[in-house]
């Protein structure tokens, strides 16, 4: 996610999905003989939209032009774009800190109910899943997060069933309108 503030402190455009590289996920062959779940992560994760190569030309022209570039909103249009949030994501919202502050100040399964409360009250919300599933399963001592994100035992669902459930990859994430 992205936020576009200028000099003055203005926001100039809303949070939205951001990203100025193009994995290198695309492009790799997928190989014969892997595991038929994962070859369906690697097909999933290369049907996300991506559009790295445009969203990086919109920074850098704002970044020339400053407010006269095309991409650069005026405060109503941020408005007009920021998503309104209703009582269940508002709720959600306030339940992921909760957990957050559990997790640093008791551990991390003090954050467990109030983290699975943010996962029914807001189940579109990626980050709060994400954040939950890679703590489960990501393994004690790890130098890397768990990026599968596999079922388990703590939380609902996982990454690639959850992906699946949503329409496939090109749904995973929501297109900038650039």
């Amino acid at each position: 996610m992205a936020v576009w503030i200028d000099e003055s402190g203005t926001i100039v455009r809303a949070a939205e999905s951001a990203s100025i590289e193009r994995s290198s996920l695309r492009d790799i062959e997928i190989p014969e003989g892997l595991p038929e779940r994962f070859t369906r992560l690697l097909i999933e994760v290369k049907n996300i939209p991506d559009f790295s190569h445009d969203y990086r030309a919109a920074i850098i022209d704002w970044a020339q032009r400053g407010a006269e570039s095309q991409f650069a909103l005026t405060p109503d249009q941020v408005i007009a774009r920021s998503q309104p949030r209703g009582v269940d994501e508002a709720k959600a919202a306030a339940c992921f800190e909760l957990g957050e502050y559990l997790r640093r100040t008791v551990d991390e399964a003090a954050a467990v109910p109030w983290w699975r409360e943010a996962h029914r009250l807001y189940p579109a919300n990626w980050t709060y899943k994400r954040q939950a599933w890679t703590l489960v399963t990501t393994a004690e001592g790890a130098s890397e997060n768990d990026l599968l994100q596999e079922p388990n035992d703590v939380y609902e669902g996982s990454w690639l069933d959850d992906v699946i459930a949503s329409g496939g990859g090109e749904n995973y994430v929501v297109v900038p309108d650039l």
